[in-house]
């Protein structure tokens, strides 16, 4: 069975879903809505590019999260001690 994307035209939740055939129309998985329209899916590209393009991401994403622990972590010591 396919692999297909969907967006829910209620609540534009965006998911994907196994179906039979490409004219099934699976219910939103967010609000059970059954009005989704089916979208193009892209293939993934996987290569040493998109690998290290990735992993910059994450890093990037970590050290954010990781800044923004620290002063949420330093702001409560300042304000229970």
């Amino acid at each position: 069975m396919p692999t297909y994307d969907f967006t829910c035209r209620s609540c534009q939740a965006r998911f994907e879903d196994w179906v039979r055939k490409p004219e099934d129309r699976p219910p939103c998985p967010a609000c059970g809505a059954t009005s989704v329209e089916r979208e193009m899916s892209v293939p993934t590209v996987h290569s040493s590019t998109t690998r290290a393009r990735s992993m910059r991401a994450a890093r990037r994403r970590d050290d954010r999260q990781q800044h923004e622990n620290m002063k949420a972590r330093l702001e409560y010591e300042a304000n229970h001690d």
